[in-house]
């Protein structure tokens, strides 16, 4: 009975951020990471005397597209920092978005988000803007939680034309 009131609000928050005006479209991806027998110690990846390795050190990774969605951004107004001239500021370092897949859940082509997942959000057919997923929370303690998503701009990984 308790969970009825979020299963409602996961139902409406999907129609909110599938309808609203300022929705962008995004893409989701998987950064997988390729091996070739490199030796291990506890089955964890070693360079040398250096141990273990985060992924973010790897250098032959690919990337696998999970699925397309819709993201809104869920927060208000934060401090960022201004530019040199005082004309402009940076942008956040952190943001928070609202993501659905374009399929619901039970659907084929549904995903769900994990850390570190990468969503480019298409701002044109040759512009995508990358975001990497660092942290997940939710405003709720009752499962089924609404999540929302921490993100950090990933500049690296933007897709723009030449």
């Amino acid at each position: 009975m308790l969970n009825n009131v979020p299963s409602g609000m996961n139902r409406m928050r999907r129609n909110v951020v599938i309808n609203h005006p300022n929705t962008w479209e995004c893409q989701v991806f998987k950064k997988t990471v390729h091996r070739n027998g490199e030796p291990v110690v506890g089955g964890l990846p070693t360079l040398g005397g250096a141990m273990v390795l985060s992924s973010e050190d790897e250098e032959n990774v690919s990337w696998e597209h999970i699925g397309n969605g819709y993201a809104l951004q869920a927060e208000n107004f934060t401090p960022a920092s201004m530019m040199d001239r005082q004309d402009a500021n940076i942008g956040a370092a952190e943001v928070r978005y609202l993501i659905e897949p374009e399929s619901p859940e039970g659907m084929k082509g549904h995903f769900f988000i994990s850390k570190h997942y990468v969503i480019y959000l298409v701002i044109s057919d040759a512009v995508r803007v990358a975001y990497e997923v660092v942290d997940i929370e939710t405003v709720m303690n009752v499962s089924p939680y609404a999540t929302r998503y921490v993100m950090n701009r990933r500049a690296d990984l933007d897709l723009l034309p030449d």
